[in-house]
């Protein structure tokens, strides 16, 4: 397939409350978040660097506020430079999907310059969101029971999102761990896909709301609630309970070495006047260290168990779940699973799924109080 090169042209700074679309403009082009067939807005990623659009087959490129057409083609392949986007587009295309920078995705794309940062916007259904979902967060070769299960708590977590925004913006969720990974359909299969369709439209429910339907990689032997995480509101059916799956995860044990300095150092980028580190306290609930108290030569810096397991780069604290012992520069770490601990494990699922237990098994397992609704 031959790619035309094409460059618009265009000139004006653009606030976010300027591109915002309107709520009769999302319930005219249907996507206001009310059933499957909805389109959610997901940011895939911000840059000033140049941003490349194109598709197989027909592509149109329109002005987003006024409608107005500024490109309609076959095979084309378009650039946008974050200087010259000075008015938000949307591009569509018909029966392929559309590739960001070699990436293919469903649905539409929207492009806002955000104080000279291209906001790249995938509009896309919600299932076919899932679909980009799952595929991305467990591995399309498990037992299809338990990527059932994923496919159910990441359309629930999605609506949950959905129907707690406090405030309006460009996108509803974004494209990494800070919500749900999603990488649209360079990482979906068929297994997985079929896992979704299998459960088109079903999310995890407690008083009739959608849940906060948190997961993570390994438990290593018990899950924990979210308030000893966050901080946040104490959810009834993120309860704490031991866990007697996933030994067979690779982090269900590990160990690591943190020194003082590294600590310091790691601090120094948060806080000013940080001085050599003299001693850490930790407070544990059910095995899981829920708060830190890092005492200096200039005073103390207090933070959650997880804050201090995201301090550290590269996932060198796999979770908050160990023990810690004192050596000559500082501390040797023995600990257990891999993330926050909260809500469904999924190499857990994975061994449930492969004992038998059905992911409505698995779900009612690690979300207790649960109804499984279909919308």
């Amino acid at each position: 397939m031959r790619y035309v090169v094409f460059c618009k042209v265009i000139a004006l700074i653009l606030l976010i409350t300027a591109c915002t679309p309107s709520k009769k403009y999302l319930e005219q082009r249907g996507e206001l978040i009310t059933d499957k067939s909805s389109f959610i807005r997901v940011l895939l990623l911000k840059t000033d660097a140049p941003i490349t659009v194109g598709s197989v087959k027909r592509m149109k490129v329109k002005n987003l506020k006024s409608g107005k057409l500024l490109m309609d083609g076959n095979g084309k392949k378009v650039k946008f430079f974050a200087d010259k986007l000075t008015t938000p587009v949307i591009i569509e295309s018909w029966s392929a999907p559309l590739v960001v920078n070699n990436k293919p995705y469903r649905g539409m794309i929207e492009l806002h310059n955000v104080t000279g940062k291209i906001y790249v916007i995938n509009v896309v259904k919600m299932e076919s969101y899932i679909m980009g979902v799952v595929s991305s967060e467990m591995s399309p070769s498990w037992h299809t029971e338990a990527i059932k299960a994923q496919a159910v708590a990441a359309r629930t977590y999605a609506f949950y999102t959905l129907s707690n925004k406090k405030t309006v913006s460009l996108y509803d969720l974004d494209a990494t761990t800070k919500f749900q990974v999603y990488k649209g359909m360079s990482a979906e299969s068929e297994n997985s896909n079929n896992a979704v369709k299998e459960t088109t439209g079903q999310i995890l429910s407690y008083n009739n709301k959608p849940i906060l339907a948190l997961f993570h990689s390994t438990s290593g032997g018990r899950i924990i609630n979210n308030k000893y995480v966050w901080n946040g509101e104490d959810l009834p059916y993120l309860v704490d309970k031991a866990v007697p799956y996933g030994k067979s995860s690779p982090h269900y044990s590990w160990s690591t070495q943190i020194g003082l300095y590294e600590i310091r150092k790691l601090l120094d980028s948060r806080y000013t006047n940080v001085g050599a580190v003299t001693g850490l306290s930790f407070k544990k609930h059910q095995g899981r260290v829920v708060e830190i108290i890092i005492t200096h030569k200039n005073g103390r810096v207090k933070m959650s168990g997880n804050e201090f397991r995201m301090m550290f780069p590269g996932g060198k604290i796999k979770s908050q779940f160990f023990t810690a012992k004192r050596t000559k520069d500082g501390l040797h770490l023995d600990g257990h699973g891999w993330g926050h601990g909260v809500g469904m494990c999924q190499y857990s699922a994975k061994e449930m799924a492969e004992l038998g237990k059905s992911y409505k098994d698995i779900l009612n397992f690690f979300y207790e109080g649960i109804t499984i609704t279909t919308f």
